[in-house]
């Protein structure tokens, strides 16, 4: 054997070992897994062709694989293929009935993979796990490994708003690979409100909103998309409140009332008749949506009545009924029926805790930390950063981002329960460019948090794994990689000026095609040829193309243009006592941008202030800072200004705490000239704008201006 043979030999093996440590010392998987144990001996090494065994019978299980190698092909550049023999099999799937519902084993060792699970629920938590630990192997070989896990919270949902802006088809399957990989359940569908029906019935066709439409054959695509990746999709109808479309629409069938609704028999049947096609569309789901909420006007015995009357007929079907928290209580007869599940969302009308006591299951899905709101029209957002939400996400509480709410102040702590089923993450009123970056990456804790609640919780640990597990996801489901150079805040897509934006793709076949307007790429847009010089504001989608179809799903980079003021304190570093999250990044206060969105998204500023703090490098003479904030006629920034030398003493320069005359954008806050190294701005919130919890600083800048006062303040 030559020397170089030899040497190649040493370097592989020192490449499988290097492998075989790294993951027995710490597997970086999302969501962290209960129980993982390190087998032993030589590793496997994933190679191009995997063969599939499954002994017994889970439903849907060829398609699920078929969606499992189309991953692997991008990861690997890999295939599945069947097989009739164990002997044959390095892949072995064995049906399991005794296993609880999304439990499951997975076995590693060099001889394949082994999977234990009772049906495709298990068996997909079990493959998300095996695509992200094929992910993170840069050589092939995985170490030896069984991973026994199951959730703890049987109930993990995100939401997503479709009744008040239209979101693409191929947004929400880009949504459903995303709860596959992370193990969420079950994707609740928004469907109708007072603004936009997006279900689009037979029986009652003129409902349906043209704008955006899926249609039923789009919807029946992407149900299949979702029950084979173990994705439920829970239809939501709400009524009697959020129903004026069907009262405007269809007067006749549905009354002209929310009061109409609720008790007329007419009523009632039609309704029941829009609840039989959406069993017929979203078959797979064990649950559907009722709404129940807000239906302001209706009197509560007969949204009660209501509710119970939509229950039995849904029990009728082999259904279970969700509402969210509505109606009180109530007495007697006129109570809801303890079958069904109520989302606990205010805690207010209908505490979460009297729920419980009352006999009812309760899903957790309180504002605080869980609700992401895109406030349209107006340009405002609520949000929690994902570090809030996986630091604080409990499943015993229930608190408000509303300090005029009493549960911000007193949050409702129940004791555990077994009727306590999960949590569900809801995208309200959000417009479709805006979806994925502000709600991807918050629910990633959420998904940790459901599934493995009482872990001792560690952030910087769970963002290393995260972060491991989203550059696998990236490469799994997305074929495009779009960078951008020189960000001034990379998380945000934040640049000054101009960006060089370059599009990559790996080893897949095919050409880049993408579009600079936001719309989604097709097979005749623009072919992809050098980097692509970016002046201006703009979403970068960009889509892999191969015989005149598109592989994968299409990737996006929503860029911020901003021409900075020249001042003392662009682009210096800034910290803050509260967490931040993309795309409202602790970086924009410095960023030179004073657009109305280009803010500081901080929670929570009461009841004590956040802190901000912008080093300059170095004790620097100024005698002017300038804030920009979030304002408009009612809303401004309760805040102060700060500096100091050290970091550690600090002198107050300004005051802004109480209500100015007028709004504006900018206030200048001038002093005598003095050396400042550290600007700190404490702020209690911006005040009347939705909520005063929520701090919206938009730039912090320093000057020192000549002759102010008077006087010759050049000199240092």
């Amino acid at each position: 054997m030559t020397f170089r043979k030899i040497a190649c030999l040493t370097a592989i093996s020192f490449c499988v070992l290097s492998s075989q440590l790294a993951l027995a010392a710490s597997p970086a998987l999302a969501p962290l897994p209960h129980r993982v144990k390190s087998l032993g001996g030589q590793p496997w090494l994933a190679g191009k062709r995997a063969a599939v065994r499954i002994s017994g019978r889970i439903a849907d299980e060829k398609e699920h694989f078929g969606a499992v190698a189309g991953a692997l092909k991008m990861l690997t550049g890999g295939d599945l293929q069947f097989v009739e023999k164990t002997g044959d099999a390095d892949m072995l799937v064995d049906a399991k009935s005794s296993m609880a519902i999304g439990a499951f084993v997975l076995q590693i060792r060099s001889s394949g993979v082994r999977i234990e699970a009772a049906g495709l629920k298990g068996l997909s938590y079990a493959t998300a796990t095996l695509l992200q630990l094929i992910g993170q192997s840069k050589s092939g070989a995985i170490s030896p490994v069984e991973i026994r896990d199951a959730p703890d919270c049987i109930y993990r949902s995100f939401m997503v708003d479709v009744g008040r802006n239209a979101h693409s088809l191929e947004s929400l399957k880009e949504t459903i690979d995303l709860l596959w990989f992370y193990k969420v359940d079950s994707l609740q569908l928004h469907l109708t409100d007072d603004q936009r029906f997006a279900f689009p019935s037979k029986a009652y066709p003129k409902l349906l909103t043209e704008r955006g439409k899926i249609t039923w054959d789009q919807f029946a695509e992407l149900e299949r998309y979702a029950r084979v990746r173990g994705v439920a999709i829970i239809p939501e109808l709400e009524v009697p409140g959020h129903s004026g479309i069907l009262r405007r629409t269809y007067p006749e069938a549905f009354g002209k009332s929310p009061t109409d609704l609720a008790k007329s028999p007419t009523a009632r049947k039609a309704i029941k008749v829009l609840l039989d096609e959406m069993i017929e569309l979203f078959g797979s789901s064990p649950y559907v949506h009722i709404g129940g909420d807000e239906a302001y006007g209706v009197p509560v015995d007969l949204q009660r009545a209501l509710i119970n009357d939509l229950h039995a007929y849904l029990k009728s079907k082999g259904k279970k009924t969700i509402v969210w928290e509505g109606p009180p209580l109530g007495k007697g007869a006129n109570k809801v029926n303890t079958e069904v599940i109520h989302l606990n969302w205010r805690t207010i009308n209908f505490p979460a805790d009297r729920m419980l006591a009352a006999g009812y299951p309760v899903v957790n899905a309180a504002w605080d930390p869980l609700y992401i709101v895109d406030h349209y029209p107006r340009n405002n957002f609520t949000m929690a950063s994902p570090q809030y939400i996986y630091e604080t996400l409990e499943l015993t509480k229930f608190r408000h981002f509303n300090p005029g709410m009493p549960t911000f102040a007193r949050p409702v702590q129940c004791k555990p329960n077994k009727r306590l089923l999960g949590f569900c993450m809801p995208w309200w009123e959000g417009r479709d460019h805006n979806y994925a970056r502000m709600c991807f990456p918050r629910v990633i804790p959420m998904a940790e948090i459901a599934w493995n609640h009482d872990q001792k919780r560690d952030y910087q640990d769970f963002a290393k794994r995260s972060a491991a597990a989203e550059s696998v996801r990236r490469r799994a489901f997305y074929p495009v990689e779009i960078a951008a150079d020189s960000l001034a805040v990379p998380e945000d897509g934040v640049f000054h000026n101009q960006t060089s934006v370059t599009l990559k793709k790996g080893a897949s076949p095919g050409e880049i095609r993408y579009t600079l307007d936001g719309s989604a790429p097709a097979a005749n847009s623009a072919v992809y040829s050098k980097p692509l010089t970016i002046e201006r504001s703009t979403i970068v989608r960009a889509a892999l193309f191969a015989g005149g179809k598109q592989t994968g799903h299409g990737s996006r980079l929503l860029l911020t243009c901003v021409k900075p003021m020249k001042n003392l304190a662009l682009g210096k570093p800034v910290k803050s006592s509260l967490t931040s999250g993309s795309p409202f990044s602790i970086g924009r206060l410095t960023d030179g941008g004073v657009g109305v969105l280009d803010y500081y998204l901080a929670y929570p500023a009461q009841p004590e202030p956040v802190k901000v703090t912008v080093d300059l490098g170095r004790p620097t003479k100024i005698n002017r800072i300038t804030v920009y904030a979030h304002f408009n006629n009612r809303a401004y920034e309760s805040y102060r200004v700060l500096v100091s030398t050290d970091g550690r003493k600090f002198t107050p320069v300004a005051d802004r705490t109480k209500k100015p005359e007028k709004s504006t954008a900018f206030v200048n806050h001038d002093f005598a000239a003095r050396k400042v190294r550290y600007i700190r701005v404490e702020s209690s919130g911006c005040k009347h704008k939705v909520f005063d919890a929520f701090s919206k600083l938009v730039e912090i800048q320093a000057f020192l201006i000549p002759c102010l006062w008077g006087q010759s303040l050049i000199s240092h």
